[in-house]
């Protein structure tokens, strides 16, 4: 007996000393993960993914597996084992669609980090301009290290065990309540850290579902007793996930040395002047959960984005606009005149505050460099109370206190040019308010608005005493009725004729062509659509409207060189790669620097083989 534990020590020394070697090797070496571009064609289709996460190295070249999505698990798992000899790229053209770049690059574990007894977490991080993104990690656990994580969570079993005496009967404990709504849903706490534990799998390991925990709920008696366990319970899970959180992109068992390489594809949104996403690599070995060795990181790659964005046109664009010698415009002020008179009393401080506006909005009329004034007027208008013939009055003697208060005010720039004017009675802004107003029934607005008033202003008010809303009338609408309006009529200077046509840069077409170059395509379709020319059509194409996009560029006669690129790549797009093929040669004869731009763009690269 003793013979044997000396054995088994001695093999476990030995062990540790190999381990012990091997981690003095590669951090002499300074051993590191590299990261390149794909340099093959696939030729699989990988929509759906195939069983198995463990992938053996074989003889004849490294292993490549690309992650993909297990569409009943929902798990990403390495599938479609690929044997090549592998041609390191440092650099690839992408291209941006719909405001998105999609990234594809190989991680490649040489065979030096591979071990039983360790689990290897990759890192990769991409800058998408001023932004550091860390990606979903990749981990290569060794088959010793896996097995040592199982045997932790048969011990935390046994705790669970411990607490929950009789499954039938269960109650809510709370380090198992804790330990699910942190990390429920997804695989339970162990998702983090071992993904290759599924969801059924968690469950009879604990012996209990989600459901039951939940149908349990109430019944939290028994946690007081358990409140040290409870210390415990997190302690075990920390150990046992290795404090890793967040999603985990691929978690593959190794069950034997040797190099491997993963196909990571990655989608990021875009933005406005993105060139460049370089991708890095960090992370290192862990053994019992414990960080033994640091990547160096030294490998990068660089993704250089096109975007159909950068072919925009920017030059100005101009509308054509008729321009008017004589030139007006108006504004209304709200004064309190007294009852039945036309004093003013300029101390009332919203008197003197409509006075200041108007007088405002009269000083920069008549100091604009460009114009002249011809003349302005000024016309006071009363309510429907009192007669016609005293309302005249009474609006004209209105009109001549507010011209003689502005006259005073502005002084010898106005000399010549006021005018006072009078609406004795406003009966077309009292039928308009009358019209939209809910409180006045159907019946009395339809008898206001068939009154006479033109021809019998006082017999038509008359009328309005015998209405209903007489009172509502008078207090709430006939206020409104008592303004003072200031017209403004002008002339261009030096402008002989009495209409000049000429054009002004279109500030919405403008704005458009800024939404196009800010990748907010929906806002640029918007926008430049109903120009139907060739930045709508961009508009359209950066949208995904190809035959839209098609349809405007026929319409446009004689195409430039990079009209007829957006030709090539909308009919490409709708799969008339003949066609296509014929109106790029076109295009690149007019402009042979549209050869290397057709080398960045996937739906035009085909057609630039032929000129390599």
């Amino acid at each position: 007996m003793l013979g044997r534990k000396f054995l088994c020590l001695m093999v476990i020394l030995a062990a540790s000393c190999s381990g012990s070697r091997q981690l003095a090797d590669i951090s002499r070496s300074r051993v590191d993960v590299d990261v390149s571009v794909p340099s093959y064609e696939e030729d699989e289709d990988t929509d759906t993914a195939v069983a198995g996460k463990t992938a053996a190295e074989k003889d004849d070249g490294p292993s490549i597996m690309n992650a993909v999505k297990d569409l009943e698990t929902g798990e990403m798992v390495a599938v479609d084992v690929i044997n090549a000899s592998k041609v390191v790229a440092r650099f690839r053209n992408v291209a941006e669609r719909a405001g998105k770049v999609t990234v594809e690059f190989d991680v490649t574990v040489p065979s030096a980090l591979v071990s039983s007894r360790w689990q290897l977490r990759i890192f990769p991080e991409m800058a998408v301009g001023e932004d550091s993104l860390r990606l979903d990690p990749v981990l290569v656990t060794g088959a010793g290290y896996r097995s040592q994580q199982m045997r932790g969570y048969e011990r935390y079993k046994e705790f669970v065990s411990s607490i929950i005496r009789d499954s039938s009967g269960f109650v809510m404990v709370r380090p198992l309540e804790i330990f699910i709504e942190r990390n429920y849903p997804g695989i339970y706490a162990m998702k983090n850290d071992t993904s290759v534990i599924s969801d059924p799998e968690a469950a009879s390991i604990f012996g209990v579902t989600r459901s039951e925990v939940l149908r349990h709920y109430t019944r939290d008696g028994l946690v007081r007793r358990n409140r040290k366990k409870e210390e415990k319970s997190e302690m075990m899970l920390e150990k046992l996930t290795g404090g890793l959180t967040g999603w985990v992109r691929l978690d593959t068992v190794m069950t034997s040395g040797g190099e491997v390489c993963y196909r990571y594809t990655q989608t990021v949104e875009s933005r406005p002047g993105l060139k460049k996403i370089p991708v890095t690599i960090s992370g290192g070995i862990y053994e019992d959960g414990r960080l033994v060795y640091s990547l160096p990181g030294r490998s990068r790659i660089d993704f250089y984005v096109s975007s159909l964005s950068t072919l925009a046109d920017l030059s100005p664009h101009y509308r054509s606009v008729v321009v008017e010698r004589n030139v007006y415009d108006y504004t209304n002020a709200v004064l309190d005149f007294g009852k039945g008179s036309a004093d003013l009393d300029t101390l009332v401080a919203a008197n003197a505050a409509e006075l200041a506006r108007i007088r405002g909005n009269m000083e920069s009329m008549l100091g604009m460099n460009d114009y002249e004034a011809d003349s302005v007027v000024v016309t006071a208008s009363c309510s429907l109370e009192g007669s016609y013939r005293y309302n005249s009055s009474l609006a004209g003697r209105r009109a001549e206190t507010v011209m003689k208060l502005l006259s005073e005010s502005t002084g010898n720039g106005s000399a010549g040019i006021l005018r006072s004017a009078s609406i004795p009675e406003n009966w077309k802004l009292f039928a308009a308010i009358v019209a939209n107003d809910p409180s006045v029934s159907s019946a009395s607005r339809n008898r206001i608005l068939s009154l006479p008033y033109q021809q019998s202003p006082d017999s038509s008010e008359t009328v309005l005493h015998g209405l209903p809303e007489y009172r509502y009338l008078r207090e709430k609408i006939y206020p409104r009725l008592r303004t003072v309006r200031l017209d403004f009529y002008l002339h261009r200077k030096n402008m002989a004729r009495d209409t000049v046509y000429t054009s002004e840069l279109d500030s919405v077409y403008m704005k458009g062509v800024e939404a196009l170059t800010s990748l907010d395509y929906s806002k640029a379709v918007e926008i430049l659509g109903k120009y139907r020319d060739y930045n709508s059509a961009l508009a359209y194409l950066s949208s995904g409207y190809d035959s839209k996009a098609l349809e405007i560029l026929d319409g446009l006669g004689d195409l430039s060189a990079r009209a007829l690129y957006l030709k090539a790549l909308a009919l490409s797009r709708l799969g008339r790669e003949d066609e296509a093929s014929e109106i790029y040669d076109k295009c690149v004869g007019l402009d042979p620097s549209m050869l290397h731009r057709g080398r960045l763009d996937p739906e035009i690269q085909m057609f630039t083989l032929k000129y390599e």
